[in-house]
C-alpha cells in the first residue's frame, strides 16, 4: 500500500470493477486513452489482469486503485509497467472527473514515483502523454517529469494519428 496525505494506492481488489467502470466506460473522458470505453466485461476483465499480474514472476506490471483515505471511495487508478531491461518502466494514471482539479493526479502520482524510486530501486520512469492533453502534461512536470521527446504521428488511436509527448524523470 502506498500511502499519501489524502490517498490509499493499493492493489485492485476484484470488487472494485464497479467503481472502475463509473469512469472507464465515459467516452467523454476517455479521449486522450488509447483504451476505452470499457464495456462491464472490459472492465472486468482488467481486474482479473490487474489481480494476475501480481503473480507474474519477475512481476512486471502494477495496477493500483486509488482511493480518497478518509472516504475509503476509489477515485481512479495508476500503473507502473517495468521494461524489459528490469531498470525502468512507464507510469499511467486516471482519476474520476467528479476529483479533478483538486490535486488528486498530482498527489498519486508523487506517491507512485516515490513508491518505484524507493521500493522498486527504479530510477528511471517516463510516462506519455498525448500532446493535446495539458491538464496531463501539467500533472506531470508538477511531479518533476521533463518533456524529452515530442513524437509527431506516433500511432493512430480512435481514428486519428495521435502526436505523443514523452516525459521522464
Amino acid at each position: 500500500m502506498i500511502e499519501t496525505k489524502r490517498l490509499l494506492i493499493t492493489e485492485f481488489e476484484k470488487k472494485d470493477w464497479k467503481a472502475v467502470h463509473e469512469y472507464a466506460c465515459r467516452a467523454d473522458i476517455l479521449i486522450y486513452e488509447i483504451w476505452g470505453p470499457n464495456t462491464v466485461a472490459d472492465t472486468q476483465a482488467f481486474i482479473e489482469r490487474a489481480i494476475a499480474a501480481r503473480q507474474v514472476q519477475p512481476r512486471m506490471l502494477y495496477e493500483f486503485a486509488i482511493f480518497l483515505k478518509e472516504e475509503k471511495k476509489l477515485i481512479g487508478g495508476c500503473t507502473f509497467r517495468k521494461k524489459a531491461n528490469l531498470e525502468e518502466g512507464t507510469i499511467g494514471y486516471i482519476i474520476h472527473p467528479d476529483h479533478w482539479q483538486q490535486g488528486y493526479a498530482t498527489e498519486a502520482v508523487q506517491g507512485l514515483t516515490h513508491y518505484i524510486k524507493t521500493d522498486l530501486n527504479i530510477h528511471r520512469i517516463e510516462a506519455t502523454c498525448d500532446t493535446r492533453n495539458i491538464a496531463s502534461q501539467k500533472v506531470l512536470e508538477k511531479c518533476g517529469f521533463q518533456q524529452k521527446n515530442y513524437i509527431k504521428d506516433h500511432f493512430e488511436m480512435k481514428g486519428t494519428m495521435r502526436d505523443t509527448f514523452l516525459y521522464a524523470i
